[in-house]
């Protein structure tokens, strides 16, 4: 059985429930799944995972949140090694240069 992360940040609760029906796909496949808001996770969870996800509005032009997401994602980033990473996200990605 495959254990699965879904991390996110929400401002609004859009990026929040894209969270929720992506893990409620992930379990009605069959997938283990807990999910994060990134305000009360930490990145070192994501060694716990074989597959992941990570979502994030978009704060203009393709901007991550400067905060808290982008921080939380690039100190995750070296642990993805040989994972499966899925990413999404809400409002203004555009031509999706960052994903």
């Amino acid at each position: 059985m495959s254990k699965t992360g879904i991390f996110y940040w929400s401002s609004t609760g859009n990026t929040q429930a894209m969270a929720e029906a992506i893990a409620e796909g992930a379990r009605s496949a069959g997938a283990e799944v807990d999910v994060y808001d990134v305000n009360s996770a930490s990145p070192s969870q994501v060694k716990d995972y074989d597959a992941l996800a990570f979502g994030c509005p978009a704060m203009g032009s393709e901007q991550l949140n400067e905060t808290v997401f982008q921080p939380f994602f690039e100190e995750a980033a070296s642990l993805l090694g040989g994972k499966k990473v899925g990413l999404f996200g809400s409002y203004g990605w555009g031509s999706g240069e960052w994903m």
